[in-house]
């Protein structure tokens, strides 16, 4: 029987000095960048259109358009620009801070009477007393990936990937959650962005990213992610010190993987 496979990718940095966007090619950094956290998520687009760029400046090329009112994902600050994710599009892009609102801000000034509140993109409540408790160990089949993968770090000349467990417990929820809900994506209809997911479960990072699969065997997965250029630069990130990994039995593909990476 034809194995069947998918894969996606996405990677955010905090504290880099060049950035590297799911929305296109960017040109080299003139200057050291400094990504800040925000201290709130979702942000609202205030003006009647707002480009989002591939860099925190107007001479970097736009991704697509926003339209007022538009609920987007805020990752991190550059100066007078903010990282955003649009889970409509999938996209992350920059946009200039004057025009986005904070989301909880932007709903007092509703309550008002002043505004009309938009549909936000689907809840990212925090994890329910039903979520997986972390486990002391990894389970054959995680054990399998890490090795793999360690194994491609090893041949790269890099340190291997260590294990956190808290980070195992969110992409072990996120593998289970696209089994159970039907759907392929870095975007969960239950928990957001990855980042976002990473943040309600308490993860601090500096640097992040996800690789996702569906595949009938591990070794499979690791080798479709290996002749990916997006997966293959994740997996070999010297950057990335942690990582959590998510396995789940699929309908469709045979198994789900999911492999979060983060810099402490």
């Amino acid at each position: 029987m034809k194995r069947r496979f998918l894969a996606a990718t996405l990677t955010v940095f905090f504290a880099l000095s060049v950035m590297c966007l799911s929305g296109g090619g960017m040109p080299k950094a003139r200057a050291a960048q400094t990504f800040e956290d925000v201290d709130f998520i979702s942000g609202v687009v205030i003006a009647n259109e707002l480009n989002m760029r591939t860099g925190p400046s107007t001479k970097h090329s736009i991704i697509q358009v926003l339209k007022k009112n538009k609920w987007v994902n805020v990752l991190s600050k550059i100066g007078d620009w903010y990282v955003v994710y649009d889970p409509d599009t999938d996209k992350v892009g920059c946009v200039a801070k004057q025009y986005l609102m904070d989301g909880e801000t932007f709903k007092k000034q509703a309550g008002s009477g002043s505004t009309t509140v938009p549909k936000q993109p689907a809840a990212t409540p925090a994890p329910s007393p039903s979520t997986p408790k972390t486990t002391t160990g990894l389970t054959s089949e995680e054990q399998q990936l890490l090795t793999l993968i360690n194994n491609e770090r090893a041949k790269a000349g890099l340190p291997p990937l260590q294990v956190d467990m808290e980070l195992m417990k969110v992409a072990r929820t996120k593998a289970n959650d696209m089994a159970q809900n039907n759907y392929f994506s870095h975007y969960s209809p239950t928990y957001g962005s990855p980042f976002d997911m990473m943040r309600q479960f308490g993860i601090s990072f500096k640097a992040a990213a996800e690789n996702i699969a569906g595949n009938s065997t591990i070794q499979g997965a690791v080798n479709a992610w290996m002749k990916s250029s997006g997966h293959k630069a994740n997996i070999l990130n010297g950057d990335y010190n942690y990582t959590g990994i998510g396995i789940t039995r699929s309908n469709k593909y045979g198994y789900l993987f999911v492999q979060m990476f983060i810099k402490k």
